[in-house]
Formats: structure tokens, C-alpha cells, sequence
């Protein structure tokens, strides 16, 4: 009994681990968004820069 409690408190504490490490990789939804807004801008300039349609 001991040993179930031990191992499910385990599990929790490598899923907290798991996404604190997500989080300070920048893998967050909000981090996507300003990846995705940079990718936006950039292709924006590009396009413009090469007079692509």
C-alpha cells in the first residue's frame, strides 16, 4: 500500500517536472503564438522583399 502511494506521488512529480521543463522550453500556447506571429511577419517582409505575389 505503501509502495502504490509512493509510486503515484513519483508519477505526479515527473508530470510536474515534465511541464515546468515545457514551459521553460517555450513550448507553452503563448510562446506558439508569438513563434507564429514572428513566422507571419517574417514571410510578410520576404514576400515583399522578393515581389512575390
Amino acid at each position: 500500500m505503501v509502495l502504490a502511494v509512493l509510486l503515484i506521488i513519483l508519477f505526479f512529480a515527473l508530470q510536474l517536472l515534465v511541464l515546468f521543463c515545457c514551459l521553460a522550453a517555450g513550448n507553452d500556447p503563448y510562446s506558439q503564438f508569438l513563434s507564429d506571429q514572428e513566422q507571419m511577419e517574417y514571410l510578410k517582409r520576404w514576400k515583399k522583399e522578393h515581389d512575390y505575389r
